[in-house]
Order: C-alpha cells, then sequence, then structure tokens
C-alpha cells in the first residue's frame, strides 16, 4: 500500500474555496481527507479520529491556527501528528511563529500542487519512520526483558537447586556412614521432589522461550477440567506431602472446555507449585471450577500467607523481576505466573489473582466453556 493510500489528511481553513482546492489536491494522490473550517472542530476532529497528518491555516476567526497546534502540542495522544501551516503571510516573523507553536513546515498561498505533494509525503515518511523506530525500540525492550528473565532464571532457579541436588549426593556417598534407613528414606524422597521440580521449571522455561520466539502453536480441542486436575494432584501430591499439605480437587463432575491440553495442564501445575510454595505446613490447596455453558472459571485457592495489593499488581509483569520467599525460603521469581498468564490468553482466556494477607490467595483463569462430554 502506498504512502498516499494508507494516509488521512485534516485539512482546516474557513475559506471554502481553499479547502476545495487543496482537497481535489490531495485526493488526487488518493489520500484520505477531511475538511474543517474552524479551530474548535478542528480539535475535536483530532482527538476522535487522529489524523496522520494535518494542514493547518493561521488566520481564521475565533481560535487562530497557532493556538490550536499548540494545544494538540499539549495533548500527548495527538502530539506527534505532524501539522504544516498553510497561510498566506509570508513573513519570517509568522513562520518562526508557526515552528514555535509546533508546526513541522509551513506553505504559503497560492498553492502548487507538486509543492503540496512533496511537503505532505516527506512528513507523512517522516512520521512513519519514527512510529516503526518507537515500535523497533519497544521489541527490543521486550526482547532484553525476556532475556533478563531466562538470564534469571538459570542464574537463580535452576542453579541453586541443582547445586543442592549435587551436594547431597555426594554427602550421601561419601558419608554414607551416617544415614540410617529411615534417613536415607527421607532425604531419597526430598531429592526426588527437588528434582521433579526443577524438571517442571526447566520445561516452563522451553515452553516460554519457545513462545516469544512465536514457535509455541495452540492446539485446542475438547478437555475436561476435571481429569486434568485430577492428573495435576496426583503429580504434585509427593511435593505436597512432603509439606504436609493437603492438595485435592472438589471438582466431581465434567467441567468441559476448548483448550490446548498441554497449555492448561502448565498452567493447572503452575498454580498448584506457587499455591505450596506460599502455603505454610498443615495447610489446604484445593481446585474448583464452575462454568456457565459460555465460559469455565477454574479455581486454585490456599490457606498460604497471602499477597499485598501492591504486589498482585506485579505478579504478571514481564518488564521487571518480581521474587518474595516461600514459607521454606524456597526462590522463585514468578516466572511460572507469567507463563500461566500467557498461556490462558493463547486459550481465549485470563487469569486474576486475589488475596487477603495472612488468609491465603485463589488464583482464577478462564477459558471457552463447552457443552457435553470430551
Amino acid at each position: 500500500m502506498s504512502e498516499e493510500q494508507r494516509s488521512s489528511v485534516l485539512i482546516v481553513d474557513d475559506n471554502t474555496k481553499n479547502l476545495k482546492v487543496l482537497a481535489d489536491i490531495l485526493r488526487d494522490r488518493k489520500y484520505k481527507v477531511a475538511m474543517v473550517k474552524e479551530g474548535r472542530s478542528a480539535l475535536d476532529f483530532i482527538a476522535r479520529k487522529k489524523p496522520d497528518i494535518v494542514l493547518l491555516d493561521i488566520m481564521m476567526p475565533g481560535m487562530n491556527g497557532f493556538e490550536v497546534c499548540r494545544q494538540m502540542k499539549s495533548e500527548p495522544s495527538v502530539k506527534d501528528i505532524p501539522v504544516i501551516f498553510i497561510s498566506a503571510l509570508s513573513d519570517s516573523a509568522d513562520k518562526v511563529k508557526a515552528f514555535e507553536a509546533g508546526g513541522v513546515d509551513y506553505i504559503t498561498k497560492p498553492f502548487r500542487k507538486e509543492e503540496i505533494f512533496a511537503r505532505v509525503n516527506i512528513h507523512l515518511k517522516l512520521k512513519h519512520a519514527r512510529e516503526e523506530l518507537l515500535q523497533s525500540n519497544e521489541l527490543l525492550r521486550s526482547a532484553n526483558a525476556t532475556k533478563d528473565r531466562l538470564f534469571s532464571v538459570i542464574a537463580h532457579d535452576l542453579r541453586s537447586p541443582l547445586a543442592s541436588l549435587s551436594q547431597t549426593l555426594d554427602m550421601m556417598v561419601t558419608h554414607s556412614e551416617l544415614f540410617d534407613e529411615d534417613r536415607r528414606t527421607a532425604f531419597i524422597n526430598e531429592l526426588r521432589a527437588s528434582a521433579g521440580r526443577t524438571c517442571m521449571l526447566l520445561e516452563d522455561l522451553l515452553y516460554w522461550a519457545r513462545s516469544q520466539q512465536g514457535e509455541t502453536v495452540c492446539r485446542p480441542s475438547v478437555l475436561d477440567i476435571a481429569q486434568l486436575a485430577e492428573r495435576s494432584v496426583r503429580l504434585l501430591s509427593p511435593a505436597a506431602e512432603a509439606k504436609s499439605i493437603r492438595l485435592y480437587s472438589e471438582i466431581k463432575a465434567p467441567v468441559t472446555v476448548f483448550a490446548d491440553a498441554d497449555m492448561i495442564m502448565t498452567v493447572i501445575r503452575n498454580l498448584i507449585s506457587n499455591a505450596m510454595k506460599f502455603t505454610p505446613e498443615s495447610g489446604e490447596i484445593r481446585i474448583s471450577a464452575v462454568s456457565d455453558g459460555k465460559t469455565a472459571e477454574i479455581s486454585v485457592s490456599d490457606t498460604g500467607v497471602g499477597i499485598s495489593k501492591e504486589n498482585i499488581s506485579r505478579l504478571f509483569r514481564s518488564d521487571e523481576t518480581f521474587s518474595t520467599s516461600g514459607t521454606r525460603n524456597e526462590k522463585g521469581i514468578g516466572f511460572g505466573l507469567m507463563l500461566c498468564k500467557e498461556f490462558a490468553e493463547k486459550n481465549r482466556g485470563s487469569l486474576r489473582a486475589e488475596s487477603t494477607e495472612g488468609t491465603g490467595s485463589v488464583f482464577v483463569f478462564t477459558l471457552p466453556a463447552v457443552t457435553g462430554e470430551p
């Protein structure tokens, strides 16, 4: 698509003849043209429609072009729209005043068709170039945040448990005489739980890295949340038992949704793991679900330490590292929650958190519901 075909131009002039001449010139190059005859209406139009560029007359009754431009430049949502002044005034002082008001160019009357084309076209190209640069900067910032998050996970969440595993195994081998059968069994169970958590973290890390590169494909099908919840409970029960936490699903009847099985299993598993981190011994974690036939709402509730209102707003941010220690000083940086949010949204759902400090938290995600058996 050419620059002209995709760009909209607002012409502001109280002279009907001037409006028609400029509109005809620009429409000849396929620009989308709108016309306004006075300053207040121009500001209202700009705020609502946000044209790509404005051709603005200076001498108008009521509000002149200088004031229109100054008010435009004071509004963040429209301040980057380029303004080209059009006027019969050719004095240098008027041109300086136009640029001081925020204009990017100045065209004197009578109009010359090729000059209009050239000036409008170059400022539109500059505008689009700035927008592309801003978009590239945002993508670069996001890529750097992703890189930093990956390095942080590798440096802390993976290195620490692997080092602990290695040290414990070394101790069991070099000082085997210190371990009776009960102590050996306890250590092995703890090592198994730690290895399982590390493997799940690595799996999440790989999942998320592929997602950031656009390689994760959502393949939805009809699923029963009750079955996924039971699978998750069986998988994570050893870790819950090691902390004397009661983990169970109270979903008895089928709750059918249309979603990607692997992604939703990852969401449930991560929400349970997060709940275990912040739930003290003898606590409780339960999975529940309700459906109205259109939307299913799945909840993972705990009786843990809770989260402050300030920190709830930071849980799902990808542009900052947010970390708190669990009730057994478990480490983590909220990576799993970020993945949960992304996977819920990929499946046309959402994720939110509700919490009361000292009482517990509930994480709720929604999915498209379907009727019938999976």
